[in-house]
């Protein structure tokens, strides 16, 4: 269904003005619908007024002709209506034809409270008025029913308004009605009002189509930050999620007849939590993780709405809360630029790419903060100098300078979040890569498959504390029949450590396999990890099992076994690869019958609880007699720190000799 006017009653429309215009000035007040024959006519041209209040006045029969006369649409202040007054009355006149059961009434946004009477009969009220708790509104354009019932002759209705405005706030609404006011049939009236909203808003296209960009834009980081769970990406969605929330609250503002405090106060948190936002979004691409830089914006943004907040207070005047906001905003602005400019000179590439498009952006807020501070001191600007009056577009929607520099400047935000997320992307897969590979050194370092042994139970456990760890250790049964198992721990952790353990694993591989000592393959293991040139450092412990019991046991800085729930005392030597020429000794014991022997890292006993206690040697004691599996999980819940590798070796005698 088609909504507009007719040829006819555009004519109509038109006439009605002229009518109303060409009124003697005694009877301006009164709009003769009757007379006219029109379905609609503009009823705003003059309207009488009175100050204070007083129900009385709302009565048909009231003498309002020594009332005096203002035109509702244009400021008051040149008309006689002083600025802070608080209550007053307004009174027009219809006369309606004669059968006419109801005229509707179409009112535009009145940014006060009032109640609208119609023959000594209430209407409507919006907002809330004296004598009880009172506030001022959002207001927006709405339509009423007046009862006519005129009956076979004409009948003129006395409408009334009760107006109210918040003393705190007086003087800074001039006009009684922002737009036209219409009266008429039914009908029409409802054609002329959907046919407003429809232009309205198709002139908000432009808005519209900002917070649309605003939205995608936003739910793009929103997924980049899913993908990614980089905070970078999460405060740049949570600066335009807010953003574009604006939009929502000033639509339901004034459709909901939100109070003008709460409606102040919402935008006031909301432009809040918006800048700070974008203060950790900057501040998170130029130095990652680091949040003391973003405490000055964060400052200022506060300051910033604290002005506003003193206004709503009567603590300061209007124009010295303009001052405040635009002194601070533009100071938070410039300061976000700094550091976006000494990232770039720093070699930070996201310092460079985010300087432009921002900059783009805060010129433009900036200097529509100026343009409101200078208003405020009654220095007036050209409005076609102002961004939001420079028109790049007039079809099918205006689009000013102003959305257009808002749009590049999003836009060129969200390549600069594809770019990142592109260049992340290729390093994680470069990671990943390196992750695989280190994956597959650790399998060498601590063997998943254990060979099989006879009745000798075996068990290895092995919890890293990264992703790869410099824990290792190797159980390899040696052509005499003996069985070689050797334990250690790499300085340091992640892959580097993991590099230096893969080195001494293939050492030691190859030395199981000569037959040589525990002490002998310590010194040999010594000399290859000096010829590595690696900075760290490696603890080691070797032991023989031979197929009769007996251990042969050699230590370089490893901490000892444990023996049926005891620590064997063994001579701790120097740790791998340090010093050339060391030698180290060897100690020998045959095993019990039957025997548990545990061998571990210093992950166990290094285990640090929330509250900074060590697990210790005490507690690693106790529980050396558990499954290995059992040993790795108590130390990790605990409290890992460091890798945790657990050996158990369950004997009785003719294990080996089984195999």
């Amino acid at each position: 269904m088609r909504i507009g006017f007719s040829r006819s009653q555009i004519f109509a429309l038109f006439g009605a003005v002229l009518f109303t215009a060409c009124l003697p000035a005694a009877r301006a007040q009164s709009f003769d619908l009757d007379a006219s024959r029109l379905p609609i006519a503009q009823v705003d041209s003059i309207w009488r007024f009175h100050l204070g209040d007083d129900q009385q006045w709302s009565r048909p029969d009231l003498d309002d002709s020594n009332w005096p006369t203002l035109q509702p649409t244009q400021e008051w202040t040149t008309q006689g209506y002083p600025a802070k007054t608080e209550l007053a009355w307004f009174r027009f006149h219809l006369r309606a034809p004669a059968h006419t059961q109801s005229l509707v009434l179409e009112l535009p946004a009145i940014e006060k409270s009032y109640q609208l009477f119609s023959n000594d009969q209430l209407i409507a009220q919006v907002g809330t008025l004296p004598p009880g708790p009172a506030h001022n509104v959002i207001g927006a354009a709405r339509v009423f029913t007046l009862p006519v019932n005129s009956g076979s002759g004409a009948k003129e209705i006395t409408v009334a308004l009760r107006i109210w405005q918040d003393p705190t706030v007086a003087g800074t609404r001039n006009s009684v009605i922002d737009g036209n006011a219409y009266a008429g049939t039914p009908d029409a009236v409802l054609n002329q009002f959907a046919t407003t909203k429809a232009a309205n808003l198709l002139a908000e296209g432009g808005r519209y189509t900002v917070d649309l960009i605003i939205l995608i834009v936003g739910a793009a980081a929103a997924l980049l930050f899913w993908l990614t769970r980089e905070r970078f990406y999460i405060w740049f969605a949570c600066y335009l999620v807010f953003e574009a929330a604006f939009l929502v609250v000033d639509l339901a503002a004034p459709h909901q007849a939100w109070s003008f405090y709460l409606y102040t106060y919402f935008e006031i948190l909301l432009d809040l939590i918006d800048g700070i936002a974008l203060t950790l979004f900057i501040v998170d691409a130029i130095r990652p993780g680091k949040w003391k830089p973003a405490i000055a914006p964060i400052a200022l943004n506060v300051f910033a709405e604290l002005s506003i907040i003193l206004v709503l207070k009567s603590y300061i005047g209007v124009k010295w809360g303009d001052l405040g906001y635009c002194i601070a905003g533009t100071t938070m602005h410039l300061m976000l630029a700094w550091y976006l400019i000494r990232g770039w000179r720093a070699g930070n590439l996201y310092g460079k790419l985010l300087f432009f498009p921002f900059a783009i952006d805060g010129v433009i807020l900036v200097y529509s903060n100026i343009s409101y501070v200078l208003r405020d001191l009654g220095i007036s600007l050209d409005r076609r100098f102002l961004p939001t009056h420079i028109l790049v577009l007039r079809e099918p929607f205006e689009i000013n300078f102003e959305q257009l520099g808002r749009v590049v400047s999003l836009l060129s935000m969200l390549a600069v979040l594809v770019y990142r997320f592109a260049r992340t992307s290729r390093e994680q897969q470069r990671l990943s890569a390196a992750l695989r590979a280190a994956h597959d050194i650790q399998n060498r370092l601590v063997p998943v498959d254990i060979p099989a042994l006879g009745g000798l139970k075996t068990e290895i456990a092995y919890r890293a504390a990264e992703e790869v760890g410099g824990d290792f250790c190797q159980i390899l049964p040696r052509p005499d029949g003996s069985i070689f198992v050797a334990i250690g721990d790499v300085s340091g952790k992640g892959l580097q450590a993991a590099m230096l353990g893969a080195v001494a694993v293939g050492a030691l591989r190859s030395l199981a396999d000569e037959e040589i000592g525990p002490a002998a393959a310590l010194e040999r293991l010594n000399h290859v990890l000096l010829r590595t040139e690696n900075s760290g450092f490696v603890t080691c412990l070797c032991l023989v099992l031979t197929p009769d019991g007996e251990i042969i046991l050699a230590n370089a800085g490893h901490l000892g076994p444990y023996l049926n729930g005891s620590e064997i005392p063994v001579e701790a030597g120097l740790p791998l690869g340090i010093l050339a020429g060391i030698t180290y000794g060897q100690s020998t014991f045959t095993l019990p019958a039957r025997a548990r022997l545990t061998l571990l890292s210093d992950g166990v006993v290094e285990a640090r609880s929330r509250t900074g206690e060590l697990f210790g040697f005490d507690r690693t004691s106790e529980i050396s007699q558990l499954p290995a599996s059992e040993i790795a999980t108590i130390a990790h819940q605990f409290g890992q720190e460091d890798d945790i590798t657990v050996i158990t070796l369950g004997w009785h005698a003719g294990a080996v000799a089984a195999v």
